[in-house]
């Protein structure tokens, strides 16, 4: 296939980490989405809408280097450089993440006569009301749509009034050749770096420093097991806006020495193998990067029963569940599974085994063979003047 006869695709997001986040969980999907599409077929380019923030570096440093509009959310320059954009790149389909890039995107795409795919990736308590107004005009129109969970794909037909017909859920998934064993004397190095032993338990927690991913409920449920296992210790992992209030509340209630907040690491991967459990006590979720990459490595897993996580595990097999901000409840679970070990070794066993259904390459083919799809169905024209 030549240059001319490949498919171009802009992807275009909100932002890759926000103004207090090393990496948002849609950068860590486009880091390894953008390496895996075939080049030899499609000619991917990736966009922020919000323009350059700190997690872009991280963009560029993994060979991923994006481009930017730069503009408020509802500025209509961002239609005017993104059309400019389009043509200059001969861009045949739009791939939309997020409100803005999705209003200005399928603006851009009527105009231009280009297809657009709306992907959903989360699930919020409710829609601004502007936004409301926007997604009742384009959301009817909206052709094709990719969701991440079940549960988002309803959200989009609800709340952005996609019609029924045009979302298909395609779980993200994780590379599995992203994911390398580390051994028993490098788990132990490392755990004893950050000061925890051969006996201490360890629990983590990996995301996004945010007031609905439930770390102080995690915190609160922590000090009543400590009660009773004093050698525990929680290793939280990510940055956000939360942190400083995080931070705050765990020097507050004396905490210090059992919450070890590590930052941002590129290691995560590695650095999750050393969790005895992995916590993910969030409000609301998609279906998290994190929890793949947790079933991926064979971790045992206590969550939240919500959202695409609850669609992903299945309680008292894969995990332990828990609603959100049950404190006591999350408590109780962990207790269950630093008690029993031969429970943590079959809920490690079904992590396992579960996630072989969510290999990542997957979810890459999926979207590429939607786009050849939408090429059939959408022959190449001239861009609108």
């Amino acid at each position: 296939m030549t240059e001319k006869d490949k498919i171009n695709v802009l992807q275009l997001c909100e932002h890759f980490g926000g103004k207090d986040s090393q990496l948002h969980g849609v950068a860590r999907t486009f880091q390894w989405w953008m390496p895996r599409f075939d080049r030899s077929r499609f000619h991917v380019i990736l966009c922020s809408r919000k323009g350059y923030d700190k997690a872009a570096e991280q963009m560029i440093q993994s060979g991923v280097p994006p481009l930017y509009l730069g503009y408020g959310k509802y500025d209509p320059r961002n239609l005017f450089k993104l059309m400019r954009m389009i043509r200059e790149h001969r861009i045949d389909i739009l791939h939309l993440h997020g409100y803005g890039a999705g209003t200005w995107g399928r603006i851009a795409g009527a105009l231009l006569h280009k297809p657009v795919i709306i992907h959903g990736r989360g699930n919020y308590h409710s829609v601004p009301p502007l936004q409301r107004v926007i997604e009742r005009m384009l959301g009817p129109h909206t052709r094709y749509g990719l969701a991440v969970s079940a549960s988002t794909r309803d959200y989009m037909v609800k709340q952005w009034h996609v019609p029924d017909a045009a979302v298909q859920v395609v779980y993200n998934g994780v590379p599995f050749d992203d994911i390398h064993p580390m051994s028993a004397d490098w788990k132990c190095e490392l755990r004893l770096k950050l000061g925890c032993g051969p006996e201490d338990k360890v629990l983590g927690i990996v995301g996004r420093l945010e007031s609905f991913k439930g770390h102080r409920e995690a915190f609160r449920a922590l000090q009543q097991v400590r009660k009773i296992i004093p050698n525990v210790f929680v290793w939280v992992l990510g940055d956000g806006v939360f942190e400083q209030e995080l931070h705050a509340w765990v020097k507050e209630q004396g905490m210090t020495d059992c919450v070890k907040f590590l930052g941002f690491r590129r290691d995560v991967r590695e650095v999750i193998q050393c969790f005895d459990i992995q916590v993910f006590p969030g409000y609301r979720e998609g279906t998290p990067n994190t929890l793949y990459e947790a079933l991926a490595v064979g971790n045992a897993i206590i969550a939240s029963r919500v959202d695409g996580q609850a669609e992903l595990l299945v309680d008292e097999k894969t995990a332990l569940m828990f609603e959100a901000g049950d404190v006591d409840k999350l408590a109780q679970q962990i207790l269950r599974v630093l008690r029993t070990p031969a429970l943590m070794t079959a809920l490690r066993t079904a992590s396992k085994t579960r996630s072989a259904d969510f290999d990542g390459m997957r979810c890459v083919e999926t979207i590429q063979r939607l786009y050849e799809r939408i090429m059939v169905e959408n022959p190449r024209r001239a861009s609108a003047p």
